[in-house]
């Protein structure tokens, strides 16, 4: 919910209430969201029960997202089972699995090992190559370039800057390089 202006996703105004288009976006927080007393795989499926309420396509919706986020092994695991990486995947997993148009990461690779960060990032940019749009929030500009088309710095809520990494790059040349 917001407190003034106006929202609008896919050309139409967003509410309170717009259930139509918030089945269209997807949401990954920094910090983890996953109810401990579930599985993997019940996990997943309350969260894409949120969105999809037929049983067979939900089914199927989990039995994707598990392979997307290569947690098929992990299925019947509880989340206390993981590690900090799988546990990263496996909130990923309940943000993407109902197959948003727009997703919402903020900071997915936060505290996570080499092996699953490689993993997060390539898994995003395969959600961006299917047809997701993809809005990526993080503090480290090598994850930045390597994934996002256009950049935005912000400060305080503030638009400082945008363009690709090269425009960016070229705003705050200094003029002095030593090669």
């Amino acid at each position: 919910s917001f407190d003034k202006g106006e929202i609008e996703v896919f050309d139409r105004k967003m509410t309170p209430s717009s259930y139509d288009i918030q089945r269209d976006i997807g949401i990954v927080m920094q910090n983890v969201a996953v109810i401990d007393e579930l599985t993997v795989y019940e996990n997943i499926d309350y969260f894409c029960s949120l969105y999809v309420s037929d049983k067979a396509k939900r089914r199927m919706l989990v039995d994707e997202a598990l392979d997307f986020v290569g947690l098929r092994d992990y299925r019947t695991y509880r989340p206390a089972k993981l590690s900090g990486g799988l546990l990263r995947r496996l909130n990923i997993a309940c943000g993407i699995a109902h197959k948003p148009d727009l997703i919402f990461f903020d900071e997915p690779t936060v505290a996570v090992d080499p092996q699953s960060r490689n993993a997060i990032l390539e898994g995003i940019q395969r959600l961006n190559r299917e047809g997701a749009t993809v809005i990526y929030t993080s503090h480290s500009m090598e994850e930045v370039e390597q994934i996002c088309d256009r950049i935005l710095i912000m400060d305080h809520g503030r638009h400082l800057a945008l363009g690709t990494a090269e425009e960016l790059k070229a705003m705050i040349s200094t003029g002095e390089r030593i090669s």
